[in-house]
Order: structure tokens, then sequence, then C-alpha cells
């Protein structure tokens, strides 16, 4: 055999060789999955009037998390489907007679109507769709609130069940211990922003209940400006107890005068 044949064969050997592990080589390769979203965990650790638990001590105010959809197609968590660059927050709550549990929306609706939360601190995190699969279990199962499994159990419980990074509200865990786990992690935000979404409510029996919607907030909103109800009367009415009936999904024609009366009748 000639010398031209053997390096010949010897060449075509080499590649198939080098085919062969460049293949593997790429079989190995993890690629990154792709973000979809960014979470954020909130603590308000200072003493307010918009807890959660509707006693008000040296604990701090309240714990929630948002949840804001960076990619290009809808994606449900819990009982919403979040549109691409919408923001929704979630929190669990045990002064609201409509339900005990997780609220969707409500402390949106604070920050917004109200002011509340001033003090907040928080962390944010990219997820992926395996971090909202995870998302969604835990808020199948935790929808609910006592003393010693409330807002700041929740947001904590929620962040460190996708976050490398743990978090800690203590023991008793409370807001404030959350708010002071947070600001101990390098890259805290204090007063991030919050999207104004609707609707506020909560999930019953499988479906969403609207307790506010857009199209509420907006009557509410004429209402003030044109001197019908005051702010300082719906700051009294502790925001949905009492305003609007839980079961209510549209509101009435006469919106302002039946919103009027509710407020009026509000200790």
């Amino acid at each position: 055999m000639s010398t031209k044949i053997k390096l010949r064969k010897r060449n075509t050997f080499l590649l198939a060789l080098l085919l062969i592990l460049s293949v593997l080589s790429l079989s190995s390769v993890s690629f990154a999955e792709s973000t979809v979203g960014e979470l954020t965990v909130f603590s308000d650790g200072s003493s307010g009037t918009t807890g959660s638990s509707g006693h008000e001590k040296e604990l701090g105010t309240h714990s929630f998390v948002s949840f804001k959809n960076t990619s290009s197609s809808a994606i449900i968590i819990g009982g919403l489907n979040v549109q691409p660059g919408h923001e929704i927050t979630l929190g669990t709550w045990g002064n609201k007679s409509q339900h005990k549990g997780l609220w969707y929306n409500l402390e949106s609706y604070y920050i917004h109507e109200g002011n509340a939360y001033a003090n907040r601190v928080s962390l944010t995190m990219d997820v992926t769709s395996s971090d909202v699969t995870s998302i969604n279990r835990y808020i199948s199962s935790n929808d609910e609130w006592s003393l010693l499994d409330n807002c700041s159990s929740f947001a904590e419980g929620l962040w460190n069940r996708v976050s490398s990074n743990d978090i800690s509200a203590g023991f008793p865990e409370t807001p404030k211990k959350l708010a002071d786990s947070i600001k101990s992690e390098s890259g805290y935000e204090t007063g991030r922003s919050v999207a104004n979404t609707r609707p506020v409510g909560y999930v019953k029996n499988g479906s969403f209940v609207t307790v506010i919607s857009s199209f509420q907030s907006q009557i509410l909103g004429v209402m003030i400006n044109d001197g019908v109800v005051s702010t300082e009367k719906v700051s009294r009415s502790n925001g949905l107890n009492g305003i609007i009936s839980p079961e209510v999904t549209s509101f009435p024609t006469n919106a302002a005068k039946e919103m009027k009366e509710l407020l009026d009748n509000k200790k």
C-alpha cells in the first residue's frame, strides 16, 4: 500500500474520530433555560395600618411577592393569566372577611390607592419556566393564613422555593424579621415600584373571584375626584372589607351610588 493511501486513510480516521468527539461534547453541554419573568419578594418591617393580621405590633406591617411576565406569551400564575409585560402581586391575609388566605393584587391596590408599604424593601430574581411550575405548586398548597403561617411565611417560602439564596423571616416569622433578612443581602432595593394591576381578588373552589376590577377602580377614582366620597372614608374602610361584595364581578349601572352607600355604612 502506497504511503499516499495510508495517509488518506489515517486522515479519514482522524476526521471521523474528531466528528464523534464533537457530537459527544455537544450532547454533554447543558444549555441554560431562558428566563420568562421576574420574582420579587417585598417586606415592610415598619409598624403600619395596612397589615395582614389586623394586629399591629412591633412585628412589621406586611410581606408579599410580585411576579412580572418578561416573556412574549401569557403565563398562568395561580389563578391569574399574566399577560406579557404585566406584573401581579400575591400575599396572604387574615383580616379580610371575604377570604382568609392568598389574595391577588391587593398590595398593588393599597400601594396605589393609599401609598401603603412606603418602607418596603425587596429582592428580585429572574425565573424560568421550571421556576414558574414550582411557583404554581407552592401557591396551590399555601392558600392559607394563621398567626404562625402568615404573610411573611408565604413570601419567604415562595422565594426560597425557587431561589438558591435563602432569606428568613425568623421564628416566629414576621415581616420585620423578613425585611431585616432582605436588607442583609446585596442588591436589595428600597421602595421598588409596583405596577397598578387589577383585578383584585382570590381563588375559591378553583375559580377566580373578582372583588375589584379595573372598571371599579376607575369609578372610585372619579368619585373621589368629584367629591362624591372622600379619600379619608376610603382609607377608613380598610381597603376591601365591606366596600364590595366578594361575589361581585361586574359593576352595576348605578355604581357610584352603591359604592357611596357601602362606604357610608362602613364603620
